[in-house]
């Protein structure tokens, strides 16, 4: 397995703790840590890890490209793609980063730990913790869908569904973490979480090579800022561009989209919206991901639940794709991208679709 240096998004200094519960840097309890590679060859983490002796790997990764003809015609793009993340083993593109995080917890010798999610995270992670014969913890928003409840529990994890605003499953997680003495290992904040992200970028180059435009539905954000650092590192020993990263979310539920524009955006409990799987009030990594979309000139748009849901019902029918539709948000988007002259007619244009709507219930 490629070795790592935890490093601090904010002084940029190098810890000498690498524990997979190292979160912060020492100089700003707020200031989160990310993964540097400092292996010889620059190479994809999640393939690092399937070369490695004693490993775990469900077969992440390597998800298939698509060309959306159809809706790439409706909308004036001659080269629009798809990336079907959901075609991941648990379903969702959570298993770069799970695949990572539970093989740097079983070379640590990690018996149990505590992660709150959404839901896919929670699966994820929970597939991948029964490979590598560790106990999960996976706290979760009761409203969160059947299937992703049901995935959590199949793969022996103890579920905890908590009532209430998805903030709330962490506040509960991070409690039951100290009151028990597990670690609390979350995906939203693991920095090798992050680092399993990066695979997607170095995917996307393999396969497209020069990208215009991704447009990421963000939540956490972790895939975003995994592409990105991803791109920065490829660049380093390869002649590329850095693609336009884009922010899509719920109009309910829009702190980044807010940040982004300069426009004030406070939490509503009572605002909900279908995309749970971006449905984050407070995301831990919102500055870093500011970082990435302006520094690629990207943009974000927040868009309806109604808009969402006219695109998730065309990506179906007309590309034969079942997605969550917390995915279809990047189409609204997409389309106000086109309508605004950010993306043009021959730009190659990159949607990851990131869950499974077998997961979820039939509108």
């Amino acid at each position: 397995m490629k070795k790592y240096s935890l490093n601090c998004s904010i002084c940029d200094i190098t810890q000498s703790n690498n524990s997979i519960s190292n979160i912060f840097c020492d100089c700003n309890r707020k200031a989160l840590l990310y993964c540097e590679d400092i292996s010889i060859n620059n190479i994809n983490p999640i393939e690092s890890i399937k070369n490695s002796k004693n490993s775990i790997s469900l077969g992440e990764g390597n998800t298939p490209l698509v060309k959306l003809e159809k809706i790439g015609e409706k909308l004036g793009l001659d080269k629009l793609f798809a990336k079907l993340e959901f075609m991941s083993p648990t379903g969702s593109f959570k298993d770069r980063g799970s695949a990572l995080v539970m093989n740097i917890a079983k070379k640590e010798k990690v018996k149990e730990f505590v992660e709150d999610s959404s839901g896919n995270a929670g699966a994820s992670l929970s597939a991948y913790a029964a490979a590598a014969n560790i106990k999960a913890h996976i706290f979760v928003p009761d409203t969160a869908g059947k299937g992703k409840l049901d995935q959590i529990s199949i793969f022996g994890a103890e579920l905890h569904k908590i009532s209430g605003p998805r903030e709330n499953s962490t506040i509960e997680a991070k409690k039951f973490s100290k009151e028990n003495d597990i670690p609390y290992i979350s995906h939203n904040l693991s920095p090798y979480f992050s680092e399993g992200m990066k695979s997607f970028a170095y995917e996307i180059y393999n396969e497209l090579k020069a990208i215009d435009h991704i447009i990421f539905p963000t939540g956490n954000g972790s895939l975003l800022l995994g592409t990105w650092r991803g791109y920065k590192d490829i660049m380093k020993s390869n002649k590329t561009n850095l693609p336009k990263l884009h922010v899509a979310q719920s109009k309910n539920i829009e702190p980044i989209v807010a940040k982004l524009n300069n426009k004030k955006w406070e939490f509503d409990v009572d605002k909900k919206t279908l995309a749970s799987g971006i449905s984050v009030s407070n995301p831990p990594r919102i500055d870093e991901i500011i970082q990435a979309v302006e520094s690629t000139k990207g943009e974000g748009v927040s868009c309806t639940d109604e808009e969402a849901i006219i695109w998730h019902d065309i990506l179906a029918k007309e590309e034969g794709i079942f997605s969550e539709i917390t995915c279809a948000f990047v189409f609204p988007a997409l389309k106000k991208l086109i309508k605004d002259k950010k993306i043009k007619k021959d730009d190659t244009v990159l949607l990851p679709i990131t869950g499974s709507g077998l997961k979820e219930p039939i509108l």
